[in-house]
C-alpha cells in the first residue's frame, strides 16, 4: 500500500500488542495538534521500509525550513558527495577572467577565506612574473538572472537569512561589521569580513544606557554606513547584514588583496596571455553541513542554483527549482502531485511537500549508502543546534536526529529515531494554522516530541 509517494514502502501489518498503546499516544497528540485548528500531517517508516503510521501524509503542507531535507537529499542525488566547486582564474590579454562556479564556501577564517584564496592568485601571479593587470573580469557563465525568490518577505531583504545568491559570493552573501567601545564620543566600527577595503560612512554613539541603544549598517554599493547608539559597557559584537550586489564585493575584495598581494590592477600592463593560473577547490560536503545543522538559507539556494547549472546550465533561481525537482523525481522513482517547489530554503510560504514524500526521500537518501553525510549533519536531541533544548529530561536524548522548522503558520519537525537494536525510523510531521496566530509554536512543539516519543515505542514483530 502506498504511502502518498511510498512505492517501495508497504503498511504494517504485524504490530505487537504495545504498539496498540504508542500508535494510540500518537493519534491523541496529533488529534491535540488538529483540535487546536492545526492541521497535521505524519508519516513514519522503518528502517526496511514498513509503513508505521500515517495521518494527511498525503497532503501537501507548507514545510517551513523541513524544505531544506527535501534540497540536501536532491543535491547530493544530483551532484554526488565528492563534487567540487571549482573556481577558475585565467590570464588573457592582461586581463584576469574569473570563471564562476558558484561556490558556497568562501568564509572568514576558513581554509577557503577570500584572503588565503586571493592570496594564492597574487602568488600565482608573482611566480609567473605578472605584476600588473588591465582589468579584472568575472564571468558568470550560467548564473543568470535575479539574486533571490521573488517570494520572499520583502522588507526584510537586508536580513543575513534573506541573503542574495550568486555564481560569484564571499561570506554566504552577507557582510560582517565589528562594534565595541573606545571610550571616546563614537563606538569603534571595523568591517571583518570580506575584506573589501570599503569605506565606512557614517557613525555609532557610545550610550550611557542601555535605552534605545540600536544599531546598524548598510550597504550603499562600495562603502558602507552604519549608524544608531551602542550601550558602552557592552561587549564587542559583530552584526551580519545581507550585501546588494554579491558579485561586485567578490571583484572589489579580489582587486583588494591582489593589491595587498603586489599586483596592480586597472593600470596600462603590458599584453600578457598565461592562461589558467589558478584554479580553486572546495567541497559540497560543508554547504550541506550549514544548510542543515545551521539551517541556513543562502546554502540551500546557492546549492540549488549550483544543481541547475550543473545539470542543465540554467544556473538561474527557477533552472535551480526545475533540476531540483528533477533530481526529487529521480530520487523516489515518479513525480509526486501536488508538491510546488517554490525555493530551496523553505523561507517562501508558496511551498508545498507532503509527509510520505519527505518520508520517502529521506529513507532513499539519508538512509542510502551516502546518507551518512546527511545523517551527521542533522541536530541531535538534547545536544546539538535546534534540537539542543528539545527531548531534554526524557529518554530520546542523543536518540533522534531532525531538521526543526518554523516561519508564521508553519510549523516542522522530520528525522530520524535511532532505536536501541541499531536501525532507525524515519518521520515526518508538518503543521499549518492561521498566519494570524501568535505563540502557537510553543505547544507544537511540545506535540511534535510527544509523536516522536510515540515512534520509538512502537514494537513490531521481527
Amino acid at each position: 500500500m502506498q504511502l502518498c509517494v511510498l512505492p517501495a514502502l508497504v503498511l504494517a501489518s504485524a504490530l505487537l500488542p504495545p504498539a496498540a498503546a504508542q500508535v494510540a499516544a500518537l493519534k491523541r497528540a496529533v488529534a491535540d495538534a488538529e483540535a487546536r485548528a492545526v492541521r497535521t500531517g505524519v508519516a513514519v517508516c522503518d528502517e526496511d521500509g514498513t509503513v508505521l503510521y500515517r495521518h494527511r501524509a498525503a497532503e501537501p503542507f507548507v514545510p517551513a525550513s523541513n524544505m531544506k531535507l527535501l534540497t540536501a537529499a536532491g543535491v547530493l542525488h544530483g551532484l554526488g558527495q565528492d563534487f567540487l566547486f571549482r573556481t577558475l582564474f585565467r590570464v588573457v590579454d592582461g586581463e584576469l577572467l574569473v570563471t564562476a562556479s558558484g561556490d558556497p564556501n568562501m568564509l572568514d577564517g576558513t581554509e577557503h577565506d577570500p584572503v588565503v584564496v586571493f592570496g594564492h592568485v597574487a602568488r600565482e601571479l608573482r611566480s609567473r612574473d605578472i605584476h600588473a593587470l588591465r582589468s579584472v573580469r568575472l564571468l558568470p557563465g550560467p548564473f543568470t538572472g535575479p539574486t533571490r525568490p521573488p517570494t520572499w518577505p520583502q522588507d526584510q531583504l537586508h536580513t543575513y537569512y534573506c541573503a542574495p545568491t550568486s555564481g560569484f559570493v564571499l561570506e554566504q552573501g552577507t557582510f560582517i561589521m565589528s562594534i565595541q567601545r573606545s571610550g571616546g564620543r563614537n563606538a569603534k566600527v571595523q568591517l571583518v569580513a570580506p575584506p573589501s577595503g570599503y569605506t565606512i560612512k557614517g557613525s555609532i554613539s557610545e550610550s550611557t544606557t542601555r535605552k534605545g541603544a540600536t544599531y546598524g549598517a548598510i550597504d550603499l554599493g562600495g562603502s558602507l554606513k552604519v549608524r544608531g547608539k551602542f550601550y558602552r559597557k557592552s561587549p564587542r559584537v559583530k552584526i551580519t547584514t545581507a550585501v546588494k550586489d554579491p558579485q561586485r564585493w567578490y571583484r572589489d575584495t579580489l582587486i583588494e588583496r591582489l593589491a595587498a598581494g603586489g599586483i596592480q590592477v586597472n593600470v596600462g600592463a603590458k599584453t600578457t596571455s598565461a592562461g589558467v593560473v589558478y584554479e580553486h577547490r572546495s567541497p559540497l560536503l560543508p554547504a550541506l553541513r550549514r544548510m542543515l545543522e545551521d539551517s541556513s538559507n543562502f546554502d540551500a539556494e546557492q546549492c540549488v542554483r549550483v544543481l541547475g547549472a550543473i545539470k542543465t546550465r540554467d544556473g538561474s533561481l527557477e533552472g535551480g527549482r526545475a533540476a531540483l525537482a528533477q533530481q526529487i523525481a529521480e530520487l523516489v522513482s515518479m513525480s509526486p502531485a501536488g508538491v510546488v517547489i517554490t525555493d530551496g530554503s523553505g523561507l517562501s510560504k508558496q511551498n508545498r511537500i507532503t509527509p510520505g514524500l519527505l518520508v520517502v526521500a529521506m529513507f532513499h537518501s539519508f538512509g542510502g549508502a551516502d546518507g551518512g553525510v546527511l545523517r551527521d549533519s542533522l541536530a541531535v536531541s538534547g545536544r546539538t543546534g535546534t534540537l539542543r533544548k528539545r527531548f531534554v529530561g526524557t529518554d530520546m536524548v542523543g536518540r533522534v536526529r531532525a531538521k526543526t522548522g518554523w516561519i508564521r503558520g508553519a510549523s516542522s519537525l522530520s528525522g530520524l529515531v535511532e532505536m536501541p537494536n541499531g536501525k532507525r525510523r524515519w518521520f515526518s510531521i508538518l503543521m499549518n494554522y492561521d498566519r494570524k496566530r501568535n505563540g502557537v509554536n510553543k505547544d507544537l512543539k511540545r506535540i511534535q516530541e510527544t509523536i516522536v516519543r510515540a515512534v520509538a515505542g512502537i514494537v513490531t514483530k521481527g
